[in-house]
C-alpha cells in the first residue's frame, strides 16, 4: 500500500472511532445511571419500587404495556414501522434483594436524543422511594 492509501485508511479509521465517541455530557449521564441503579432490601420497599417502575414505564413509554411479569415490564412496540420510545424494566435478584434496571428503546429513524436522561430519571424516581 502506498503512502496516500495508507493515509486515507488511517483517516477513515480515525473518523469511525471519533463517530463512536460520546460527548462528556452523555458520558456523565451514563456514569450516573450506573452509579445510581435502584435497589431494595425489604418486601415493602421492593413492592413500592416495582409499582413505581410500572407507573414510570406507563408515563414514559409511547406504547402500552405489551407484556408484564414479576421480573419484567415491557412497554414497547412489536411493529418495526411504529416510532416512539419503548421501555423495558427488569427486576433482578432474589428474596428481598433486587435491583431495578431500565432499558429505554428508540423506535425512531432520526434517533432519540434523551435516552440517557430518561434512564437517569427512572433511577432518580425509584431512589426517591424510601424503605
Amino acid at each position: 500500500m502506498n503512502k496516500a492509501m495508507s493515509l486515507v485508511a488511517s483517516l477513515g479509521v480515525g473518523s469511525l472511532l471519533t463517530a463512536c465517541a460520546v460527548s462528556p455530557e452523555t458520558q456523565a449521564l451514563m456514569d450516573e445511571y450506573e452509579r445510581s441503579i435502584p435497589a431494595c432490601s425489604n418486601n415493602l420497599e421492593c413492592q413500592s419500587k416495582w409499582a413505581a417502575a410500572r407507573s414510570w414505564a406507563i408515563e414514559n413509554a409511547d406504547f402500552p404495556i405489551y407484556t408484564e411479569s414479576e421480573t419484567r415490564i415491557r412497554a414497547t412496540s412489536t411493529l418495526t414501522t411504529t416510532s416512539g420510545i419503548g421501555v423495558v424494566v427488569y427486576r433482578e435478584g432474589s428474596g428481598n434483594n433486587y435491583r431495578f434496571l431500565v432499558d429505554v428503546e428508540c423506535f425512531n429513524a432520526y434517533g432519540c436524543p434523551n435516552i440517557w436522561e430518561a434512564k437517569v430519571d427512572f433511577n432518580r424516581t425509584l431512589n426517591a422511594i424510601g424503605s
